[in-house]
């Protein structure tokens, strides 16, 4: 696209006169002196965006030269002088551009250096998300002669497959981010990165949509919320945020965050030949030197509980039900937890190995529960179930959809620190009416069975691309300003000079109050068309006026 923040270039004369450089405005009949800076951006400024402006001239000139010969340019079009605003309803239409049918992402590799905080499974996870995507979509991702966050390194290419890089040398005193470059030629940006420091930038990208895949990482489980409320406020209209699970979902919504800008995409499940369940129960038995693991029920525990609570939560359980062998798969726990009850295993998939043989593990499993809520790895749950296992789960939010007709749900309680109840007694009935023979139990691992053609990466690929061309930016696109990036803050404002609380708005982002009837209309306008916010602003000045003047009357006709 070749619009500018919103502005075309009206039709204009370029001249020289005594050495000095001029602009005449054929519509106002205006006559503007200019600089050299600003006669080269009017050369491009009707077929070029602002990134190819700037990249043509930043070694004719300072980059800073070139931002301000821009900005001055804009500031004549808010005077309506060389430029016009491009009207919201309409957009214009680049015949040399070409149109692609293969949509072209972005993927920043920052998330690449957070690979330490999260689990193993999570990590190959998101490669085999990738990987799909790369069928359904060119992506590519950026390398720079001298180092940036959110790139790579020139020569650390490795398990890149078919993602294509895009070469960009840059000096050690280059002041240009990554997201600079991300706002040419592509249709959308796939971030994956978690700590979202540096990913937060991407949302000032105008126009672009942006999909943010968020994980459901148990080591990531204590510092998530913020960053993600963060998020959502960075987010424009076009944006997704991406969770791998519908509770996840549930739990954001209580703070506030509309459910139209939460897409729940489940990742892919990985499923091995299947083998014989007594069989592998004694490898399980022989594997951890427990026998009774050949000899009892086996049901297995996927936590997302905090650390220390579920070790004293798994410990309690076990005691209460020393008829049943317990496999637990947590990621932290595996780690630190000692003196296991008898009946206890635990255990985590933290490299190739470890991860190849937990099918085996799985496949013995009579019965699987899990918690609901944040930290609990959905794909590790749906794995599991995939060889025909029903699930219990704990929730507050009724149960999953992702496992629906393949168990049933108890309640859990929990809160954002930790803290978690679950009727112990109820969830051991449950267990043990679940291992019983019936025909629902055999309806329940019908349905699990079907999770392996249910949950697969091919589909999780083709969901994200749906998000991004359901976004994909349009010849109709209204173009952001720094304004409204930020959602607006509505409030109540005091000032001390007029000593009257008022109403007002605040962008936090730009740390400063607006206009309260721009900010609204604003607001309005992701519900509704403009034609029917005009036409509510209309009524209202119409309603005031005839208020204004009642008062003046009022004040006319009445003594005290």
């Amino acid at each position: 696209m070749t619009h500018n923040s919103g502005y075309h270039l009206k039709p204009h004369h370029k001249f020289e006169r005594e050495g000095r450089k001029y602009v005449a405005d054929l519509e106002t009949n205006d006559i503007i002196e200019i600089n050299d800076v600003e006669w080269d951006i009017l050369s491009r400024y009707g077929t070029q965006t602002d990134y190819q402006i700037v990249e043509a001239l930043k070694k004719k000139y300072k980059v800073s030269s070139v931002f301000e010969g821009i900005k001055r340019l804009e500031w004549f079009g808010k005077r309506g002088q060389l430029l016009a605003r491009i009207p919201e309803s309409s957009g214009e239409f680049n015949a040399s551009q070409p149109v692609r049918g293969e949509l072209r992402l972005l993927v920043p590799f920052g998330f690449r250096d957070e690979e330490s905080s999260i689990d193993y499974i999570t990590t190959m996870n998101r490669y085999q998300l990738l990987s799909a995507l790369t069928r359904k979509a060119s992506l590519e991702t950026l390398s720079f002669s001298q180092v940036r966050d959110g790139g790579i390194r020139s020569g650390n290419k490795r398990d890149l497959g078919k993602i294509r890089i895009r070469q960009i040398t840059n000096d050690e005193d280059d002041t240009f981010v990554p997201v600079w470059y991300a706002r040419e030629g592509y249709d959308g940006i796939l971030l994956l990165s978690q700590l979202m420091e540096n990913d937060l930038l991407y949302y000032q990208v105008p126009d672009i949509p942006i999909v943010h895949c968020i994980e459901n990482s148990q080591k990531l489980q204590s510092s998530l919320l913020e960053p993600l409320l963060a998020l959502y406020v960075a987010q424009k209209t076009n944006d997704s945020l991406v969770v791998k699970a519908s509770w996840m979902k549930e739990w954001l919504s209580e703070f506030g965050i509309p459910g139209k800008h939460i897409h729940v995409i489940p990742d892919g499940i990985n499923v091995v030949e299947p083998i014989d369940k007594g069989l592998a129960k004694q490898h399980t038995a022989a594997i951890f030197d427990r026998p009774m693991f050949a000899e009892r029920p086996v049901v297995g525990l996927v936590s997302g509980f905090e650390p220390h609570l579920g070790a004293q939560w798994i410990s309690a359980f076990a005691r209460a039900n020393r008829h049943l062998s317990i496999f637990v798969y947590d990621y932290v726990l595996a780690k630190h937890y000692r003196n296991l009850p008898e009946n206890v295993v635990i255990f985590r998939a933290d490299d190739e190995e470890m991860s190849a043989i937990l099918p085996v593990f799985f496949q013995a499993l009579d019965l699987i529960y899990f918690p609901a809520m944040p930290g609990t790895p959905l794909s590790v749950v749906l794995e599991a179930m995939a060889y025909g296992t029903p699930c219990i789960a704990m929730t507050k939010y009724g149960l999953p959809t992702e496992v629906k007709g393949a168990g049933v749900s108890i309640g859990l309680e929990w809160d954002n620190f930790g803290d978690f109840h679950v009727s112990m007694d109820q969830l051991s009935a449950a267990i043990n009416q679940g291992l019983e023979p019936s025909k629902m139990r055999a309806e329940y691992e019908r349905i699990a069975k079907g999770f392996a053609q249910k949950y697969t990466w091919q589909k999780a690929a083709r969901n994200i691309i749906r998000l991004f061309e359901e976004n994909r930016p349009l010849m109709t696109r209204s173009y952001p300003t720094d304004e409204n990036l930020f959602r607006p803050i509505f409030c109540r404002r005091y000032s001390s000079e007029t000593r009257k609380i008022t109403s007002n708005v605040y962008r936090l982002g730009i740390n400063r109050y607006e206009h309260l009837e721009k900010a609204l209309a604003e607001t309005l306008m992701e519900q509704h068309k403009s034609t029917e916010v005009a036409s509510v602003f209309k009524h209202f000045k119409i309603e005031s006026s005839v208020q204004r003047r009642g008062n003046l009357a009022f004040g006319r006709g009445t003594k005290f």
